[in-house]
């Protein structure tokens, strides 16, 4: 059943007053993301940067919010057909084991709210801001273009168009989609680790109940193949080892942290990380080889 216009209005109202209270809670992170590219651009001069950066950070709102709505009509354009796929190569490529079940072993002394603060609150400052962070901060032309596009093509590319062709729900909504016990495990470890009665569990229903109604709202989309959690942190991986060497580790840490979360949660199959980050550092690679050729056709 395809709700009616009115309840898609109140539906975008009700995420929009979530989103804002959630933002409200990441403020204190959000400081700190800013009073650290602040002290970097010290040398450089806030006026002189301050122009570019509002410019980067209204787009990346606007941004955001566009390519969320597009996601939600993915399973309208292309239903989710991939899943059985996609769990099967998982299995594959893991020895016979689903990669959740491996991830939920190592975590077993993790607090599963460490992973829940990971994986959307930690992860979502570099995710939305790092075009801001490279021009309140970056004077590398080249590479500010480079990590653009390494940006839009995360976002889009694998989140809008790779995420058509390869439509899949992810383990933690596999059951409910085609029906039997497959991830039955899956449902009884989240629930056991208290992840399930948390917000993200939440989150993981009411994204279930938006597809169910077909409902469309920022934010209200289900897409797992292949994972822009995992691209992204790797953009920010690679741009951190642009940045500076030191800043590597950090990280190398970070992405894998984010590709263990997103297997933990049942969001994604690993492949849906692997895939992402063999993308990523491809397109990567080539911009570098070419020394942005592409890039010197948008202007600085």
């Amino acid at each position: 059943m395809r709700e009616q216009p009115a309840a898609l209005l109140l539906g975008a109202v009700r995420t929009s007053f979530y989103l804002l209270k959630s933002f409200a809670e990441w403020l204190p992170i959000l400081g700190v993301f800013l009073a650290g590219s602040l002290y970097l651009t010290r040398k450089y001069g806030v006026r002189a940067r301050i122009v570019p950066t509002i410019y980067a950070l209204l787009g990346c709102l606007v941004f955001s919010m566009a390519f969320s709505l597009v996601k939600t009509s993915i399973p309208s354009i292309q239903p989710f057909y991939a899943d059985p796929f996609f769990a099967d190569l998982d299995a594959a490529l893991h020895f016979g084991v689903d990669p959740w079940r491996i991830a939920h072993s190592v975590a077993a002394f993790v607090p599963p709210s460490v992973i829940v603060v990971l994986y959307f609150m930690v992860w979502f400052l570099p995710a939305v801001f790092l075009p801001v962070f490279i021009a309140l901060t970056d004077t590398d032309t080249d590479r500010s273009k480079r990590f653009m596009i390494l940006y839009v093509v995360s976002w889009v590319g694998l989140g809008n168009v790779m995420a058509m062709l390869g439509s899949s729900a992810g383990p933690v909504y596999y059951d409910r989609l085609i029906g039997g016990t497959r991830f039955a495990d899956l449902t009884a470890a989240l629930e056991s680790s208290g992840i399930a009665a948390s917000a993200l569990g939440r989150v993981q229903d009411n994204l279930w109940q938006f597809y169910s109604d077909g409902g469309q709202s920022v934010g209200s989309g289900i897409s797992a193949f292949p994972s822009v959690h995992v691209g992204l942190a790797a953009v920010t991986l690679l741009y951190l080892w642009e940045r500076s060497r030191a800043l590597a580790p950090f990280g190398v840490l970070f992405a894998a942290m984010i590709m263990f979360a997103s297997v933990y949660h049942g969001w994604h199959y690993a492949v849906d990380g692997y895939v992402s980050i063999v993308a990523v550092t491809a397109l990567w690679a080539v911009l570098r080889r070419r020394n942005v050729a592409i890039a010197t056709y948008i202007p600085a």
